[in-house]
């Protein structure tokens, strides 16, 4: 079994983390399974929901292309991230599958950092998010975003079409899957002192009820 370990020298230096990328996610975690229970306490964590599906995170986990761990410098899983490249409307673009991350590494900019190494060639960075502090994480990587910026061009338009159609869900006019979660996703409702009243006073969306936002940002 090959994995490819990629340490993040900078990463190091600043953040005290290491990140390790996996090539085989599944093989992986049979390998190491406590490297797996680390990743669903860690989700579980990030999410407030210590219930959370132990079958749903583990999909999650094993299904996207490009999954990245991140470790403390005890060896403890303190994050996740997951991505999977495509191409949307015809554009080389980057899905933001999955983030993850242990309130002790929150807020030190790892997001931009590991997203970094696999949207180099991608004109597109997107995701489907119910949390607005990831709509911001993603508003601050790119250079505009989608809804937030002024009007949407028709490619824009196409690419969270196509987006939709490879996550299997419906959207409204604004790109919102009304009910999507069936719920509230988290144990708590996200905050955030900007994106929170943009996704419920200007797009209307009702977290309580489920409702998941289509976010497209270029780079």
């Amino acid at each position: 079994m090959e994995i490819l370990l990629i340490q993040l020298e900078l990463l190091l230096l600043l953040f005290g983390v290491l990140v390790n990328r996996i090539d085989s996610p599944q093989k992986f975690f049979e390998s190491y399974p406590r490297k797996l229970e680390g990743a669903v306490e860690v989700v579980r964590r990030a999410f407030g929901r210590p219930d959370m599906d132990f079958g749903d995170i583990y999909d999650h986990l094993v299904s996207p292309e490009i999954l990245f761990l991140m470790e403390n410098q005890d060896g403890n899983i303190a994050g996740m991230a997951a991505y999977n490249a495509c191409s949307l409307a015809g554009i080389s673009s980057l899905i933001v599958e999955g983030i993850a991350m242990d309130p002790s590494i929150q807020a030190r900019g790892i997001f931009r950092k590991v997203t970094d190494l696999v949207s180099s060639e991608k004109e597109i960075v997107c995701l489907r998010t119910q949390n607005p502090n990831m709509y911001r994480a993603l508003q601050n990587y790119c250079s505009q975003i989608y809804p937030g910026a002024n009007g949407m061009p028709l490619i824009v338009k196409s690419v969270r079409n196509d987006l939709a159609a490879r996550l299997g869900c419906s959207i409204d006019d604004k790109g919102i899957a009304r009910g999507y979660y069936g719920g509230l996703f988290y144990g708590k409702k996200p905050y955030h002192p900007e994106a929170g009243p943009f996704f419920e006073n200007t797009l209307g969306m009702d977290l309580e009820k489920g409702d998941a936002l289509l976010v497209v940002g270029l780079k």
